[in-house]
C-alpha cells in the first residue's frame, strides 16, 4: 500500500489498463469477423439495445477507445502536476477506489458467463456495454480524485 503514495504509480497502472481496454475497442471496431458475430439490430423490443447494437456495428467503439486514451492521458498529466506524495487519507481513498473496481470486475465475470450461457444473442453488445461503463466510470472517478487533491 505504500507504493500507492506516489501519483505516478496510479497513472502508470491506469494507463496500462486503459491501453488494454482501448486497444480491444479500437481493434475490434471495424474487424469484419467480429462484426459478423454481432446480433442484428432491431430484433429486440428495446430501443436502447437496438441502438447500442447499431452503434457497435457501425464501428463506433473506436471512439470509446479514443475517449479512454484521452482520459488516461489527462490522469497522467494530473499525476505529473501533483508533485507531492499522497498522504494516508488520500492513499486510503485511492486504494478503496481500486478495491471497488476490482470487486465489480469479480462480480461481473459470473454475470457475463451467465449471460453468454443463457442467451448468446446480444452477449457481445452486453459485454461491451458493461466494460465501457465499468472502465469509464473508474476513469471519471480517478480524474475527480486527482482534481480534488491537486495542490
Amino acid at each position: 500500500m505504500k507504493i500507492m503514495r506516489f501519483p505516478l504509480v496510479n497513472a502508470i497502472f491506469v494507463t496500462l489498463l486503459s491501453i488494454g481496454y482501448a486497444s480491444i475497442f479500437i481493434i475490434t471496431a471495424e474487424h469484419i469477423e467480429f462484426t459478423r458475430l454481432l446480433s442484428h439490430s432491431k430484433t429486440l423490443q428495446s430501443a436502447f439495445w437496438n441502438s447500442w447494437s447499431t452503434f457497435i456495428q457501425a464501428g463506433n467503439m473506436k471512439y470509446i477507445g479514443y475517449l479512454i486514451l484521452l482520459m488516461a492521458s489527462i490522469i497522467v498529466l494530473l499525476a505529473i502536476a501533483k508533485r507531492e506524495k499522497y498522504d494516508e487519507y488520500q492513499t486510503n481513498i485511492l486504494f478503496r477506489c481500486f478495491g471497488i473496481i476490482g470487486i465489480l470486475t469479480v462480480f461481473m465475470l459470473p454475470l457475463i458467463l451467465l449471460l453468454i450461457l443463457s442467451d448468446r444473442n446480444y452477449a457481445i453488445e452486453s459485454l461491451f456495454f458493461l466494460l465501457s461503463l465499468q472502465w469509464l466510470g473508474f476513469l471519471i472517478t480517478d480524474t475527480i480524485f486527482l482534481i480534488k487533491f491537486l495542490k
